[in-house]
């Protein structure tokens, strides 16, 4: 359990990280697989089923807001339908302005619940949508569910007739044609018992799923999952038998099973808590007083992990650069050895210079001692002759 948390918080720094770079991918894959399912399922527009026509738009819709891909799977199946004829194009848009107006207009996130449960549909995984749009959506998210669920069986319904539509645009194009196969998707589509038991058993089951997920009781997203994994799985099969849907009751059971368990998977990464450290906490204000309880995600902090390289393999590259180093070094220490010995030789050549200069001063001293001696000499000479020069003169 303690490598699946570690997994876990791997993984929301990976994608806090590469947050902008994910949502690229994601949307422009989604946008991929949408477009090729209706080229799939319509394409009667053989320009739009070209690979390089649906690659850029893929790529369009992944740096263009998510509402874009909407909109643009919705100029793709206007454009078939109207290849193929002009009632089925004229539903189809009176079907996406109801959604529109009634619902997208004011909440265009959901959006995407529409084509993933569509998409669902053709994956043969349906059940996962009303379970997961109950846990992570809110109430009124329900609706993208119902018309997804609109959208699909209008599709399937107009790809099973396309040779019908065909043939009837091209040989009779008057009134009572035209409102022959407007009836005839009305009732093949609108008026569907299996369509409309389909549509209420996955709004029941979103509902009750988002009610008891957000009960103040422990393991509420458990209890919730497997509520309506059981209301799903009963639905089902009561719609099967009531609307003559010819739904396979081992398939029943198996996808809504299979769709519990990956609830469970969704539930360890988005809502994973530990119910045993549940703390009650009481605070008041100036008008009301607060009893809340605070229940603890379940967390485990992710190691370390430094890997330090020992052996390296070297390339002719990196030896020559080793070799570059190792003779920069081998400058660099024979350049500070040059200098601590011109550092170290310094003080000598100073105590030289200095002894150099007292000796010369020393010199200088003896040699002004002796010049003054000699003057000192020639002073008393010269006295002791005119002193002998006067007494001579006195004697005479």
């Amino acid at each position: 359990m303690a490598t699946l948390l570690e997994l876990k918080q791997i993984l929301k720094s990976y994608y806090v990280k590469f947050e902008f770079y994910i949502t690229l991918v994601w949307k422009f894959f989604l946008t991929l697989i949408t477009l090729n399912v209706i080229n799939s399922k319509i394409g009667c527009q053989e320009a739009l089923t070209s690979p390089l026509i649906v690659l850029m738009c893929s790529l369009l819709c992944a740096i263009l807001p998510q509402t874009f891909i909407i909109i643009l799977s919705g100029l793709f199946i206007m454009a078939h339908l109207w290849a193929l004829s002009m009632e089925t194009a004229v539903i189809a848009l009176a079907v996406f302005m109801v959604m529109y107006l009634l619902y997208y207009r004011f909440s265009p996130n959901d959006s995407t619940v529409l084509i993933l449960t569509a998409l669902c549909f053709s994956l043969h995984i349906p059940y996962v949508m009303p379970l997961a749009v109950g846990l992570l959506g809110s109430a009124h998210t329900v609706v993208s569910v119902i018309f997804g669920v609109v959208v699909y069986y209008y599709l399937n319904y107009i790809s099973d007739n396309t040779s019908i539509f065909m043939s009837g645009a091209s040989d009779d194009d008057s009134s009572a044609a035209v409102i022959a196969r407007v009836q005839s998707i009305v009732d093949g589509v609108f008026a569907s018992k299996v369509m409309i038991s389909v549509i209420v058993v996955f709004a029941i089951t979103t509902l009750i799923v988002y009610i008891i997920r957000r009960l103040s009781i422990k393991h509420s997203w458990d209890v919730a999952i497997v509520a309506g994994t059981i209301t799903l799985m009963i639905g089902m099969l009561i719609a099967n038998v009531a609307g003559d849907a010819g739904f396979s009751v081992i398939g029943v059971i198996f996808g809504s099973v299979v769709a519990g368990l990956t609830m469970k998977v969704l539930e360890f990464f988005a809502f994973n808590l530990d119910y045993k450290r549940i703390e009650n906490v009481q605070f008041e204000d100036d008008d009301y007083y607060y009893y809340v309880k605070a229940v603890p995600k379940v967390a485990v902090a992710t190691p370390d992990r430094k890997v330090k390289q020992i052996n390296r393999a070297t390339t002719p590259h990196t030896e020559e650069r080793t070799e570059r180093v190792e003779r920069n070094t081998t400058r660099s220490q024979s350049q500070q050895r040059f200098g601590s010995a011109a550092t170290n030789a310094a003080p000598h050549v100073q105590r030289s210079r200095n002894a150099g200069s007292a000796s010369g001063r020393s010199q200088q001293q003896s040699r002004s001692r002796v010049a003054n001696n000699h003057a000192a000499g020639n002073r008393q000479s010269r006295n002791s002759q005119g002193a002998s020069s006067l007494r001579s003169n006195r004697s005479e």
